[in-house]
């Protein structure tokens, strides 16, 4: 008997840590922006562009962005909302209420596929299941480029304003598109937005970024 109908879902994880000593930083679930991600994902299948990037090609999740608005600290710390939406606004994150709340730095993703039944880390994908494992080590000259600031020593720099321009508290994976080595914002959508505590991104660690999407359908 065939299906006529398929039940699917996209479920994304985040996993900062340091490279060297392993610890890990944040580790969370993130949010999926529907309206944004079920657009891409059938101009991909379709091999066709997008409206905000309409004469180029058909779109991918390539790059990653860092940003430092997603947290806000008084008495206590809160998050803000992850920036998503069921609606696609057809705006590129420079005009869209789906972008970060502070974007500070984008940088290209290392992509690995996982097909049902292979072998993650240990862990066997399970049947009617693919992942994606977007991967980032982050660079902290290109980093400082972007911001404009000096990268601070440690967790106990002093420099306000590096140790606040080298603070990260969310992220978010982006369909983009790639000009000379950079990413053109007007042709760009988000498709996850996850907040969190703050990390700093101190000159005595490697940060990596580890942001997994999962793909059921039954």
């Amino acid at each position: 008997m065939f299906n006529d109908k398929i039940d699917s879902q996209v479920i994304g994880t985040l996993k900062i840590y340091d490279k060297d000593s392993g610890e890990i930083l944040v580790q969370k679930k993130n949010a999926i922006h529907p309206g944004n991600m079920a657009y891409v994902l059938a101009s991909a299948l379709a091999n066709k562009p997008t409206s905000v990037n309409a004469s180029g090609s058909a779109p991918s999740i390539n790059w990653m962005a860092f940003g430092n608005g997603g947290s806000v600290s008084t008495t206590t710390l809160s998050y803000r909302s992850p920036r998503i939406s069921s609606t696609y606004d057809q705006l590129p994150i420079t005009s869209s209420g789906s972008s970060l709340y502070v974007p500070k730095y984008e940088q290209e993703t290392i992509n690995t596929v996982y097909y049902p039944g292979q072998d993650m880390s240990g862990k066997t994908v399970p049947n009617n299941t693919a992942k994606v494992n977007f991967s980032v080590n982050l660079t902290h000259a290109d980093y400082a480029t972007a911001v404009g600031e000096t990268i601070p020593s440690s967790d106990s720099s002093t420099d306000v304003t590096s140790v606040k321009a080298f603070t990260i508290d969310e992220i978010g994976l982006l369909s983009g598109v790639t000009d000379s080595g950079s990413l053109d914002k007007t042709k760009t959508l988000m498709l996850t937005h996850v907040t969190f505590h703050p990390v700093l991104l101190a000159a005595n660690r490697t940060i990596v970024i580890d942001y997994t999407v999962t793909i059921q359908i039954s």
